[in-house]
């Protein structure tokens, strides 16, 4: 596809006018009885291939189409992977509960937040002894998280509508993240984590195995945060996602970098490329999930020059071997069959 913005508007004007009609015949099939969810509906109805959904929500926020054919940017090698890449160790990885076996596999020395809970279906919920304070979260999705603190009462019938509703959402015909189209629809609850003294979260890009940067969170306030980017010898690297504030303070070296990058390597070396994600909340180290898609692949680096340099550095070249390694490490963890199973629970 060409690199336009021309072409780029006309294309995703294509896409709108049918979404939008799609959208309005959906809801009236509602209204007339039909079944099934209204996001289903209109992306099934929109969409008529994979690579023009991939390309869609890359268009939405750049000036251009993606070129998937010979891609050269960032985000464009990695929706490459989406439509030319189905590693089943990716939908495994991506997978919150399913990561948890990952992580044992490569007997990671690390541990994840405990997991007190999982479940299919909202009603699952009845049956989980909750304590005061706990995180409820996806297995499938990004972003859907309620954190309870214990500030306030939590009644048990809004946690259970806001599993509904999660439950009828598809990360994957949200923004194109296709590897998500595998992961059984889920919850889980975790250990609440407190940070009182300390909240960061570490997030370090690598590629192919090495840690090439990392992105540090600071501030977390829901969905508001500031960041900072260090090279792995912690010094400042002056790029980052368009439009997401720079934290100016200084952090210091966190004393336990060289365990970070060494747990990053190896929770990576089975990739082309992933964001290995740390908490670092008073004191305490743990691992939060792995990430293929940085803000869903869609929104650009800048300076503009970064998009390249970046994506440089996957070598789709290797990428068969990666796919046969992932087949069999998925099929030795017991996936696509658990996931099978737990999409006939669900």
């Amino acid at each position: 596809m060409e690199r336009t913005r021309s072409e780029r508007d006309r294309f995703v004007m294509r896409i709108d006018r049918r979404m939008r009609w799609n959208h309005r015949c959906a809801r009236l099939g509602r209204l007339l009885g039909a079944t099934g969810g209204l996001q289903a509906a209109v992306y099934d109805a929109t969409f008529r291939s994979d690579a023009e959904a991939v390309s869609y929500f890359y268009a939405l926020t750049n000036d251009h189409l993606p070129d998937l054919d010979h891609p050269t940017w960032l985000n464009e090698k990695i929706r490459w992977q989406f439509l030319h890449h189905r590693n089943p160790l990716m939908s495994l990885a991506a997978d919150k509960i399913a990561v948890r076996d990952y992580l044992a596999h490569k007997q990671a020395r690390i541990e994840a937040p405990a997991m007190i809970a999982t479940g299919a279906a909202p009603d699952d919920l009845l049956a989980v002894d909750l304590p005061a304070r706990f995180v409820l979260k996806t297995a499938h999705g990004s972003g859907q998280i309620r954190i309870v603190d214990g500030t306030a009462p939590v009644k048990r019938p809004e946690l259970m509508r806001q599993l509904g509703a999660w439950a009828e959402f598809d990360q994957w015909r949200h923004t194109g993240e296709l590897h998500y189209r595998d992961v059984p629809h889920r919850w889980l609850v975790e250990e609440y984590v407190p940070a009182i003294r300390e909240k960061l979260e570490f997030k370090v890009f690598c590629f192919h195995g090495e840690p090439a940067f990392i992105s540090v969170i600071t501030d977390r306030d829901g969905d508001a945060y500031s960041r900072v980017n260090f090279d792995t010898d912690w010094r400042r690297v002056h790029f980052g996602s368009r439009g997401r504030a720079h934290d100016p303070r200084p952090v210091p070296r966190p004393a336990d970098l060289d365990r970070v990058l060494a747990l990053a390597r190896l929770l990576s070396e089975d990739f082309l490329h992933v964001r290995v994600d740390f908490l670092k909340f008073d004191g305490r180290l743990v691992f939060s999930e792995l990430t293929f898609a940085s803000l869903a692949a869609r929104i650009p680096l800048e300076p503009v020059e970064m998009n390249a340099e970046l994506g440089a550095k996957i070598d789709l070249g290797r990428a068969a071997d990666a796919l046969a390694n992932g087949r069999r490490v998925a099929a030795g963890l017991g996936w696509p069959r658990m996931a099978e199973a737990a999409q006939r629970a669900a």
